[in-house]
């Protein structure tokens, strides 16, 4: 972004997500600054994709600079590696569906398409077909119609690609007018796909078959938006949630319900044409459904760190602030999360009976005590009673005391010829009474019965006729918070240091992390189970190997967590590669 007033350049250096770093240039006094920004005006490219979204829009995801080209260079690389493995697998898919429709022209198409795509992958670059890998890109709503606007490279090589693919199908892809417009439109029943080279950009979205003109043009951007979305909506978003600058953006649940239910929109009512008529909401509807989606109004996305090999994305469902705060005091963190995850795979979750009994119930009585008038929301009136009713029941122990349990698995090897996997790990189940949990077990289990278990942290071997073989050697311990188990030798060692690990500060009511080796066991399975595996679908169980083998070679780790907050829920993908 640039202000050019009498001779000053003002350079605006946009961090991750568009979020402005500076507006200031070194060593310029402040009040000269800011008066010759006084007699400025800021401009955006008025040909970026983002000044084609209207303001208003109900969605949007676009990215305020490019990708870094090591990033981009890192996804041609693994593309090269998986494309030929899924090349077959979309050509054997492609084989079957020819045997029924032999004379297909979409089939045909599709082929050529693959043909075309495969050759400019191998080389690493979609630059044959007028695409840059850094470039600037926006998928918008127009009302609820989605759009993506791509920037090209050449416009004219695209154009040549698919007549290319036409020419190997044997046949041209339908074509339309709008004005000067020559446009792509695949039916899809009562739907069209649109596609358009219009100036540098490709567009592509979906419309009604029968969208008028008026529509069309909107979604093309043949006609621009009455007030365009201010990229510094975006920035401000980034801002706030940490974004950087290579893809950011939301869902507004609040204004998509609003165009829903404005009958008088002109593309709400070529929608409801489309659909053979939507329902019309009086008043009291379109109060009551509002009220109820602006107690989730928006939900955000993007990028926190992105290069060669890390990846982290977080995503936010925003919720009401009292009824986040409430969410937020109705879980707790899940058993271990302050702890670094450890094994091929490792699970936590906060399951406080008590705490969300409550929470739930205070929603159900909420709905009981002031049921919605509107007709429509007659089945959720009915389904908040039933849920009153249920959570009205007491809870008996141990599932009252229940908080939370984590697993983590450290081996899972299979074996040919065996039917059953060598399995090694730990679980803990968190509870406000673990020694009537353990005294509960011992009168149920009477191979129990003499197990002496003290809340000392330290593991205690269960009776090896517990459970039938190929069950490896168990242990179990105990704190005043928890129990735990341990299944395979060598195990227990660790068990008390599993048992006490900390959970998080903030509720992190769930963690999930895998890493890359377990794809290589679970690759391994394919090899156990293959005297199993139908003849015909070999090949496809082949390559699923094959993937997995590549997992295993890119993948260090993926976590995955989700954290209640005062702004809602929160969810983060941390990827590690080698």
């Amino acid at each position: 972004m640039r202000n050019v007033c009498t001779g000053l350049r003002v350079r605006i250096v946009f961090s991750p997500w568009g979020m402005p770093m500076s507006v200031l240039v070194r060593r310029v006094a402040p009040l000269a600054l800011l008066l010759a920004l006084a007699g400025c005006g800021s401009k955006t490219d008025p040909n970026a994709p983002l000044a084609f979204v209207p303001a208003d829009t109900p969605y949007v995801f676009a990215n305020l600079e490019p990708l870094p080209q090591p990033v981009i260079d890192q996804w041609a690389q693994t593309t090269r590696e998986v494309w030929p493995i899924s090349l077959n697998l979309y050509r054997r898919m492609l084989d079957k569906a020819e045997a029924e429709a032999p004379d297909s022209v979409p089939l045909k198409a599709a082929r050529a398409l693959l043909d075309e795509i495969s050759g400019h992958i191998a080389a690493g670059t979609a630059e044959a077909l007028g695409i840059k890998g850094s470039t600037r890109m926006a998928a918008y709503g127009i009302g609820a119609l989605p759009v993506l606007r791509l920037e090209l490279a050449d416009p004219a090589k695209l154009r040549a690609a698919v007549a290319r693919v036409e020419a190997k199908a044997g046949a041209q892809l339908p074509k339309a007018q709008l004005g000067a417009l020559e446009y792509w439109a695949l039916p899809l029943e009562k739907f069209q796909l649109l596609a358009a080279i219009v100036d540098q950009q490709l567009v592509l979205s979906i419309a009604p078959a029968a969208a008028s003109d008026d529509l069309r043009k909107q979604l093309f951007g043949l006609t621009r938006p009455a007030r365009p979305l201010d990229p510094a909506t975006l920035t401000t978003l980034n801002k706030r949630y940490g974004y950087l600058p290579y893809s950011s953006g939301y869902v507004d649940f609040v204004r998509l319900v609003d165009f829903i239910g404005d009958e008088a929109d002109p593309q709400r009512r070529e929608l409801a044409a489309a659909f053979g008529g939507m329902p019309a909401m009086d008043a009291t509807c379109k109060a009551e459904v509002r009220s109820i989606v602006a107690k989730f109004p928006r939900f955000v996305a993007g990028y926190t760190r992105l290069d060669p090999k890390h990846m982290a994305v977080h995503a936010q469902l925003e919720l009401e602030p009292t009824l986040a705060k409430e969410f937020a005091a109705s879980l707790a963190a899940a058993p271990g999360t302050g702890a670094a995850a450890e094994g091929l795979t490792d699970f936590a979750l906060a399951l406080p009976v008590l705490k969300q009994k409550s929470f739930w119930l205070k929603q159900a009585k909420a709905v009981v005590e002031k049921p919605y008038a509107c007709t429509e929301l007659a089945e959720l009136n009915a389904s908040f009673a039933k849920l009153k009713q249920s959570l009205d029941a007491t809870i008996p122990p141990p599932a009252s005391d229940l908080a939370g349990l984590r697993l983590q698995l450290s081996k899972l090897e299979f074996a040919a010829g065996k039917d059953k996997p060598e399995l090694a790990g730990k679980l803990v189940v968190a509870l406000n009474n673990p020694a009537g949990a353990a005294a509960m077990a011992q009168l149920l289990v009477p191979s129990l019965k003499d197990l002496k278990l003290t809340a000392d942290g330290k593991p205690v071997a269960l009776p090896a006729d517990l459970a039938p073989p190929p069950v490896p050697p168990l242990f179990v311990a105990m704190n005043d918070r928890a129990l735990a188990l341990s299944a395979g030798a060598g195990e227990e060692a660790g068990l008390g240091a599993f048992l006490t690990a900390p959970a998080a500060a903030e509720p992190m009511f769930l963690r999930m992390q895998f890493t890359g080796a377990m794809y290589g066991h679970l690759g391994s399975m394919f090899d156990a189970m293959a005297p199993l595996i139908p003849a015909e679908q070999r090949a496809d169980i082949d390559a699923q190997k094959q993937l997995f083998a590549l997992y295993e070679k890119w993948l260090e780790r993926i976590e995955v967590t989700m954290t209640a907050n005062d702004g809602g829920v929160a969810l983060r993908e941390t990827v590690e590669m080698r």
